[in-house]
């Protein structure tokens, strides 16, 4: 019978946990508002440390700024935040902002030409990501792993083949219970994309 063999290093590199990118489409404007996400000038609460990103379509006159003041009429990047921002005063494409842990706690977004474009953005301190940690893990038909977890955050197990492989990919088809602060996540075996080598996994926690 084939040796499987997984890897206890797995136990030491389980503890992981992100929020995801999240995407705001912008597909307009009227000279009084954007529309962003289809609604006109929305508030939005961004949480230090995760990226945001605005898709920027139909605001060819609209340069769309993340600033720390607002502005007047046709007053360009006058009052830009630029810390973390990658496109800043854009008209098309994508305008990504990665909020600093020393963020204030409200920005704005403003068109450049139209003062009356804007809304406002509260800045908050995530809560603190629950320590992922592996405490069983079970080699049998299937894989099965229990981590610590808690409420509000999936577990999305990762493997790679050998601790020399660079690329962490996720399990497919897997599931997961989360009971008494404890995931029971459940997949297939690994033999088909790695073979006889080694498999390194670990959990990691993300927010919805």
């Amino acid at each position: 019978m084939k040796t499987y063999s997984i890897l206890l290093l797995s136990i030491l590199v389980g503890a992981l946990a992100s929020a995801p990118a999240q995407t705001n489409n912008v597909t307009g404007g009227d000279f009084v508002n954007y529309t962003i996400n289809g609604q006109p000038d929305p508030a939005f609460t961004f949480q230090r440390g995760v990226t945001y990103v605005f898709v920027l379509s139909g605001i060819t006159f609209h340069p769309f700024w993340i600033k720390s003041t607002l502005a007047g009429d046709f007053s360009g990047g006058v009052g830009a935040f630029n810390t973390g921002v990658v496109n800043n005063g854009a008209t098309a494409g994508n305008l990504t902002f990665t909020v600093p842990a020393d963020a204030p706690d409200t920005l704005f977004y403003q068109c450049g030409s139209h003062s009356a474009m804007a809304g406002t953005i509260n800045i908050v301190t995530p809560p603190a990501p629950p320590t992922v940690k592996i405490v069983f893990i079970q080699v049998a038909d299937f894989i099965t792993l229990q981590s610590t977890g808690a409420n509000g955050w999936s577990a999305i197990p990762e493997f790679r083949c050998g601790v020399g492989d660079p690329t962490w990919t996720v399990v497919a088809n897997f599931t997961n219970v989360l009971a008494n602060g404890t995931n029971t996540t459940t997949f297939p075996r690994l033999e088909a994309f790695c073979g006889a080598t080694n498999v390194v996994i670990r959990v990691r926690n993300q927010q919805p």
